[in-house]
């Protein structure tokens, strides 16, 4: 990397403007599956579906696929007042049927829940339609569980475990963050048992081993 490339920016026509994440696209050969799933996590349907018009012109040699050229499905995640929606999209490919994904790309989405109890509640939805997460850790400053949609794509569903962002940014500074970024790896059955059985808070989210490994 060179010099110019770390530099600093210098004027405000240099300067890079305030973004937020808006769409995320998930490109399936299992449409169906896929479209299930995603309602079932978010409670709710697609806002626009589109199917392409067979005797539509065939794409541009060169172009990548575009939202006129696939079997479509937008979704709103969540609503941050116009223009700034949060958004996943499905793109249906008939050539991607039986593909695997894996290497370069997408290692994790994550969606944020307000609490402790709506992370219980979320993993509960979850299971009730028949996905279980293939990991669950507290991390220290944050709590998950990790579940794999019907690609495979892995989605995280989190809650912070401080009150404030000071308190658990002080925490990611902290040399015990710093030796294990990953924290306490946790059996989710076991982990939901603890909290309907009524455990304090303070306990469920203890870093030593209780029910899971280091």
């Amino acid at each position: 990397m060179t010099s110019s490339e770390t530099a600093v920016p210098t004027s405000a026509a240099e300067q890079a403007v305030t973004l937020q994440m808006g769409e995320l696209v998930l490109k399936t050969g299992r449409f169906e599956a896929m479209h299930a799933w995603y309602s079932h996590m978010l409670g709710h349907g697609p806002f626009f579906e589109r199917t392409p018009d067979p005797d539509a012109p065939p794409r541009p040699a060169g172009m990548p696929e575009r939202a006129v050229d696939v079997r479509l499905a937008f979704f709103l995640v969540h609503e941050n007042g116009h223009p700034h929606h949060q958004v996943i999209g499905l793109f249906g490919m008939e050539s991607l049927s039986g593909t695997e994904s894996g290497g370069p790309g997408l290692h994790h989405f994550q969606f944020g829940t307000d609490s402790l109890d709506d992370l219980f509640a979320q993993y509960e939805r979850m299971k009730a339609f028949g996905a279980h997460p293939h990991r669950t850790a507290n991390h220290g400053q944050a709590t998950s569980f990790y579940f794999r949609d019907p690609d495979g794509n892995v989605i995280e569903f989190t809650t912070s475990n401080f009150p404030t962002l000071e308190q658990e940014l002080a925490f990611m500074a902290s040399p015990a963050f710093a030796a294990n970024p990953s924290g306490l790896e946790l059996d989710a059955e076991e982990f939901a048992a603890r909290h309907q059985a009524g455990e304090p808070r303070e306990s469920l989210l203890s870093l030593a081993p209780q029910g899971g490994r280091a």
